[in-house]
């Protein structure tokens, strides 16, 4: 317990990883659908204990996180709803909770005097926070305006919500990445928009907590340097 209070981003840059890397590619097979469930809430989870220290921030968190992990959960039960109406409300939830995680993540992170291991794993989980955040933004476009993109599983026709979320979220990181394999491309102006927003953000991000960090860690050295006792000289 004393090392999750010391390191509590890097518990949740596990949980992060483990939403990212390790839901199945076939998400319509019934264990496929669970483990996405139980990672998705694993890293709600993480984040929300992690992450909000505030009476406010967490009456906020829990305003837009609950529903989104409601609606996560609603397609294993044998209950029949609206799909633009759920999608919509899933996306929409999901974006606001992210974004607030992420801004407050940054916040503290910029805060921190000293770099530290867990100061550079709350800088990993904003940046992933980001990809996941435009994953959802770019479903919420599919969602509002089908045809949005391009290739990938939208060759072969409109494809599972939960497997639309999967491949955007997989686009949003090419493109956060700036990596741009091209087999998922957006056709719409609002796509387009939205992408090159994240290819900004992406790199914005980067430069700046990279450069704050850098800073910090340069401050950080030449302090310990001054304070430390001269060698004794040989006589």
């Amino acid at each position: 317990m004393t090392w999750f209070r010391q390191r509590p981003f890097v518990w949740l840059l596990a949980a992060l990883l483990g939403l990212l890397v390790l839901v199945p590619a076939d998400s319509q097979a019934v264990g496929g659908r669970l483990l996405s469930g139980v990672l998705v809430t694993a890293a709600y989870l993480a984040g929300f204990a992690v992450v909000f220290k505030a009476r406010r921030q967490r009456a906020v968190a829990l305003l837009t996180g609950i529903p989104a992990l409601a609606t996560t959960w609603v397609g294993h039960f044998p209950i029949e709803f609206p799909r633009i109406p759920l999608a919509v409300t899933t996306h929409t939830a999901s974006i606001l909770f992210l974004g607030l995680t992420t801004a407050v993540i940054m916040t503290a992170v910029l805060r921190l005097r000293a770099v530290t291991t867990d100061a550079v794993a709350g800088a990993l989980c904003g940046y992933l926070l980001v990809g996941v955040f435009f994953g959802h933004g770019y479903s919420l476009v599919e969602a509002l305006a089908p045809g949005s993109f391009r290739g990938g599983d939208f060759a072969t026709g409109p494809p599972d919500p939960g497997q639309v979320q999967l491949t955007l979220t997989y686009f949003s990181f090419v493109t956060l990445t700036t990596v741009g394999y091209g087999d998922v491309t957006p056709v719409t102006g609002l796509a387009r928009g939205l992408a090159n927003a994240e290819a900004i953000v992406g790199q914005f991000y980067l430069a700046v907590l990279v450069a704050d960090l850098i800073g910090k860690r340069v401050a950080q050295a030449l302090s310990e340097g001054a304070t430390r006792p001269p060698l004794a000289q040989g006589g």
